[in-house]
């Protein structure tokens, strides 16, 4: 969490700094309620428009920020903010604009003063939409398609809260960092609106690809599907995942790929559990032949940090990401040593042999814990299993609140923070 929270508390500190600049330099100054406004507006309309930035999911952003599931969580608090901001800022607005404190309430304040009147009517009754789809958002019982469809309707309100800052914005602070940063900001925002509304009536782009395979595992409700992708697919590395669009409609949904990547075979798997709306019906929609769209890869989570020795945690339909190292792995165990954990509520006995089969392909140290029969993994026992678990780097992947807790025992007990890695697979 260090690199989102730092890139917020970043983001938003160099908007306060483009500010505090920019009324430095103005001779009459704008007045406490009235630059708090103008602030409280550039914070909102910036947090929007890297939201919309990040929902695009720009390849370039993964190394600074941790990969894309980084850039999501992260997405997720500028929205979060970007909508505290904004009521604070309407909050304190109508009655500097009422009194005309800003000198707005005839719209004489401003470079486009035919505009002023429309720009201010129609953010107020658009901020009270933009509440409830942040709440829709943030409602993990809403259907995800309906969570989609919000999301693309919040990036068309976004184009209209940049038309009112750039409207009201005071003549003075035009030629000001503040000006510039606004101005910059709606541009950007409306050109990741755009690209994000276009792809919702379109299609995601990627490559094409064929369901050639699957098998199910009833006891896990899981199902492990094979595409052969198009020549345009540059290949993946394992622990990163993909896109996967099979109807235009329904939208691209993330899956952890499974795979290795053989530039032969130009096939990729993955394994999906039911769990929602859409996985539901994973058997019908993923059957043989079936035509896809796949975009990718995206992710970070990819054992590349240079540690001699490495505990891996695979909960539930969380060790998909080990799958593909281990076969990556497979017939030449070379790099760290490394023992893989993996927690299960159910078993398939189908499924843990051919886990089995692959960690001692890989030269893998697996250790199964089924919670019915041996309670719940935790820190000591991995601990106990890893003599010198200090000395290495711990990569888990599965339900989040199960890997804050395995941090936070590993940390008090001596592990460094940065050597836990954790991948925060939850785009809403």
């Amino acid at each position: 969490m260090s690199r989102i929270s730092t890139t917020l508390g970043l983001f938003n500190l160099v908007l306060l700094a483009l500010f505090v600049v920019s009324v430095a330099g103005l001779a009459n100054g704008v007045g406490s309620g009235g630059g708090f406004t103008q602030l409280t507006g550039l914070l909102s309309l910036g947090m929007m428009a890297f939201a919309l930035i990040l929902a695009t999911r720009p390849r370039w952003m993964e190394p600074g920020i941790g990969g894309l599931d980084k850039m999501y969580r992260l997405h997720k608090w500028l929205g979060i903010g970007a909508l505290f901001a904004a009521l604070v800022h309407w909050l304190i607005r109508g009655g500097h604009y009422r009194h005309g404190a800003l000198g707005w309430a005839g719209g004489a304040d401003t470079l486009f003063p035919a505009l002023a009147g429309p720009a201010r009517g129609l953010a107020e009754p658009l901020l009270v939409v933009m509440i409830v789809m942040v709440a829709v958002a943030l409602a993990r019982l809403v259907p995800y398609c309906f969570f989609r469809r919000c999301h693309v309707a919040m990036a068309g309100l976004f184009v209209v809260f940049a038309f009112h800052s750039l409207v009201l914005m005071r003549p003075a602070l035009w030629p000001t960092p503040f000006g510039w940063a606004t101005l910059a900001l709606s541009v950007a925002g409306t050109v990741a609106a755009i690209d994000l509304i276009v792809r919702h009536f379109r299609g995601a782009p990627g490559s094409e690809a064929r369901v050639v395979g699957t098998r199910y595992f009833p006891e896990l409700k899981a199902l492990e599907i094979e595409l052969e992708v198009g020549a345009d697919w540059k290949g993946h590395r394992a622990g990163q995942f993909a896109f996967v669009t099979t109807d235009a409609k329904e939208g691209a949904h993330p899956f952890t790929l499974a795979t290795a990547w053989n530039p032969a075979t130009r096939r990729v798997g993955f394994i999906a559990k039911e769990l929602g709306d859409y996985t539901a019906g994973l058997r019908r929609v993923f059957r043989d032949g079936a035509c896809a769209r796949i975009e990718g890869p995206y992710g970070r989570f990819t054992f590349d940090d240079g540690k001699p020795r490495q505990i891996w945690i695979g909960a539930g339909i969380g060790i998909t990401p080990f799958v593909a190292k281990l076969r990556e792995r497979a017939g030449n165990p070379s790099g760290p040593a490394v023992d893989l954990f993996h927690a299960m509520r159910s078993v398939s006995e189908d499924a843990l042999a051919r886990l089995r089969a692959d960690a001692d392909a890989a030269g893998v140290h697996l250790h199964v814990r089924i919670s019915a029969r041996d309670g719940r993994l935790d820190a000591r026992q991995i601990m106990d299993a890893v003599p010198d678990w200090k000395a290495a780097s711990v990569w888990f992947c599965g339900p989040a609140d199960f890997g804050d807790s395995l941090r936070k025992d590993l940390v008090a007990a001596g592990l460094s923070p940065a050597n836990f890695h954790q991948e925060l697979f939850e785009m809403r």
